[in-house]
């Protein structure tokens, strides 16, 4: 009985593999795709690793794929995040302006008209010269402040680079240059005044530059802040509105100052046009120049 049943396994194991092992006389090439996959797949050992082609393709292009850690992060230079030395800076000016608001509101109306008008602009000088120069005085201040920080913005923008730190004395150093601009402008026309026989004329226009920037500093406050506390195209938009506005002041500027100089110009014309070249052509020349230069590099 025992070797019955031996002599039973011994032909099934011999028979189990005699059927794992493919058939040599079997013809593959004439069966169907199936059957010669499913043949391909039975003479294959479940436990060997094959390097398929996908691998392969993954190793070949894994190196040229995006790292992570080069990507650098793109920001828009041009666009200056609103800091916390500018929000107080304008809060100062709000209370400033407040105050010069309240202290004087008809000052500032006869301000406006007495830019277009011979008369009043005379009594306002008086007004000025007797006992009223503090108004003008912290108008012209709230000009210098304002006219620095459009120019720390419109620098900023610019060149596309940021100022290290947020530090206030980028804010100092730009409010001082133009502070600085318009004292050896007024000290010009007053030596030009007392020079030439044009002083009556010389210090009317140079009253009425104060006048005219007493505007622009009211105008720029509030486009200051809009350009501080937005970004991109609306950004872009604010900008060129304040160019387009101190291009139109200093155009109408130059026209009354023609105006006022209209009856001296026959009398003296080479004074006159001394005067313009050195005094009003030959900064905005220079200033083009910069500007050229600077988007040259």
């Amino acid at each position: 009985m025992r070797r019955l049943l031996l002599q039973i396994v011994l032909v099934l194991s011999a028979w189990m593999a005699l059927n794992a092992q493919p058939n040599p006389f079997e013809l593959r090439h004439r069966l169907s795709a199936e059957e010669r996959e499913q043949i391909a797949f039975q003479d294959r050992n479940p436990f060997e690793l094959i390097r398929g082609e996908e691998a392969v393709v993954i190793r070949e292009y894994l190196p040229s794929a995006v790292n992570p850690r080069k990507v650098e992060r793109v920001e828009d230079r041009r666009y200056v995040k609103a800091p916390g030395l500018l929000f107080w800076v304008y809060m100062g000016l709000f209370v400033v302006l407040t105050f010069l608001i309240s202290m004087g509101r008809t000052i500032l109306g006869q301000m406006v008209r007495g830019m277009f008008n011979d008369q009043l602009t005379v009594s306002l000088m008086r007004d000025r010269d007797r006992s009223q120069a503090s108004p003008y005085f912290l108008w012209y201040l709230f000009f210098f402040v304002n006219a620095g920080i459009f120019l720390y913005l419109a620098v900023n923008w610019y060149t596309g680079s940021t100022f290290p730190g947020e530090s206030p004395i980028y804010l100092l150093y730009f409010s001082a240059a133009v502070a600085g601009f318009y004292l050896v402008k007024h000290l010009v026309l007053m030596l030009v005044g007392w020079i030439f026989p044009l002083y009556k004329p010389i210090r009317q226009y140079s009253f009425t530059i104060n006048l005219f920037n007493a505007l622009m500093g009211l105008i720029l406050f509030p486009l200051n802040i809009a350009m501080t506390y937005t970004s991109g195209g609306l950004r872009d938009f604010f900008l060129y509105l304040v160019f387009t506005a101190l291009v139109l002041s200093y155009l109408l500027r130059i026209l009354r100052g023609l105006w006022i100089g209209l009856p001296y110009l026959v009398k003296h014309p080479i004074h006159f046009f001394l005067y313009l070249c050195a005094v009003e052509i030959a900064p905005v020349l220079f200033l083009w120049k910069w500007m050229a230069e600077g988007s040259m590099n």
